[in-house]
């Protein structure tokens, strides 16, 4: 069986690395267009940003379809939310693999600007970029079929490509990644239905508007750097944590 997957796997990664090779024959040639790839994949404001920006466009239109596009919006949030998650317990629970930077049998030229440590220890299936992005492109499909093809394109073109350009993730990765975020947010319109849970928190908005704004920009500025900030504290934490165990366990040995 184990040879047999093998077997199935050979031509799919050798596919992955073809187009990888392909795309790095250009790295490190033009330290311009480095650097113009590099703050593309980084930058918040072309990802998450455009997504947020788009969300919170439709939620301030008014006409007689603003109360249903606003429980759309809400269960695309909390699809989008549950995409992430998915993605990290993913990450966690499959076999790790290495970044292609991190992978010196294939000998990549590194691109103007690239930390070699960049996302060291940290897998690369599937992509949580992919997964986000595509989750989200799929909610604006539904708001609007014209921006929303224009989403999966610029999900696909201007926020997943760059990052195999750069090394971050090899091809499959992303399309994993896409095919879960996609499959995520058309789980949670299954499940939750907008009236669901948009309804309840409609009528929270109606009353107490001060504190859900609050609390939506807070999780519309949390999505549009994919939890970055908390992802990094909660691993810092838990790094800490393992050390004053480790502390402590070596202390109480001396006594």
């Amino acid at each position: 069986m184990q040879s047999s997957f093998a077997i199935f796997l050979a031509p799919v990664i050798q596919w992955d690395h073809r187009l990888l090779l392909w795309l790095n024959q250009f790295a490190a040639e033009n330290a311009a267009l480095d650097r113009f790839i590099y703050n593309l994949a980084n930058s918040a404001m072309l990802k998450g940003g455009v997504f947020m920006a788009f969300l919170w466009w439709q939620w301030f239109r008014h006409d007689d379809a603003t109360v249903q596009r606003r429980q759309t919006i809400l269960t695309a949030l909390a699809g989008a939310i549950a995409a992430i998650g998915i993605a990290r317990v993913l990450q966690i629970a499959l076999p790790f693999r290495a970044r292609p930077l991190h992978n010196p049998e294939l000998g990549l030229a590194s691109p103007v600007g690239i930390n070699p440590d960049t996302l060291d220890g940290w897998s690369s299936f599937p992509s949580d970029h992919a997964v986000l992005f595509f989750a989200l492109a799929a909610a604006v499909w539904r708001l609007s079929r014209p921006l929303g093809l224009l989403a999966f394109l610029w999900s696909a073109i201007a926020i997943c490509l760059p990052r195999v350009y750069l090394g971050y993730h090899y091809a499959t990765d992303i399309l994993a990644g896409a095919v879960v975020g996609i499959v995520a947010m058309h789980l949670t319109f299954a499940i939750l239905r907008p009236q669901l849970l948009g309804g309840p928190l409609l009528r929270w908005e109606a009353r107490h508007a001060t504190s859900f704004y609050c609390l939506a920009f807070l999780a519309t500025l949390e999505l549009a750097v994919l939890f970055q900030d908390v992802r990094q504290l909660a691993s810092d934490s838990l790094g800490l944590l393992h050390h004053l165990t480790v502390t402590s366990a070596v202390a109480t040995e001396a006594r």
